[in-house]
């Protein structure tokens, strides 16, 4: 598995860089984001995804791994492949993107290329739960301990980021979990 390359940017275009890594350049498929971050000679360190298929081996490259998380997940919604899924991370960065999931927003994803209403609506769909809002990421550990306590029991993730962002924040994850289960009944 390649999971990473450390090396020198040989060749960039909008799509497509090429990386020197001692002596063996490989070729990547980047969003414009990421590209628009790489210059010719400078050293770099993508996170990668390679994808193989039949007829053929192709290398994907992130510059932070959020975007390869993002990237690897949209892979799994049906009718998402690479060039769909890198053409979104052309358009929104993960914050971005995020945005647009938790703001519901089907036409910011229908300004992406070659992502029509109904593809927008099955990325809605799958990843509602996956996308964490900036503030699920900057609450404390208790909170995120709760909010997955909630989740197992079967709690959507955003229903339990909600509840638990309207309960005091200094409490254990286990008080936590009981005060939002009393106000959710």
């Amino acid at each position: 598995m390649l999971v990473g390359l450390k090396g020198v940017v040989a060749h960039t275009s909008p799509t497509f860089v090429e990386i020197e890594v001692q002596g063996v350049v490989y070729g990547v498929h980047v969003g414009v984001q990421t590209s628009q971050h790489l210059q010719v000679g400078a050293r770099t360190h993508l996170h990668t995804t390679l994808i193989i298929k039949e007829d053929s081996h192709a290398l994907f490259g992130f510059l932070k791994r959020s975007e390869k998380d993002l990237f690897e997940r949209l892979l799994r919604v049906n009718g998402v492949g690479p060039k769909a899924a890198l053409a979104i991370l052309s358009v929104y960065d993960a914050p971005a993107f995020s945005a647009c999931i938790q703001n519901k927003d089907l036409k910011a994803l229908q300004k992406v290329p070659g992502v029509g209403a109904k593809m927008a609506g099955k990325i809605m769909l799958d990843l509602a739960g996956f996308v964490a809002s900036e503030a699920e990421m900057s609450q404390t550990s208790e909170v995120q301990q709760a909010i997955l306590g909630l989740q197992s029991l079967g709690f959507k993730a955003a229903e339990a980021i909600k509840i638990c962002s309207n309960l005091p924040q200094n409490l254990d994850a286990a008080s936590l979990i009981k005060l939002a289960l009393q106000q959710l009944k």
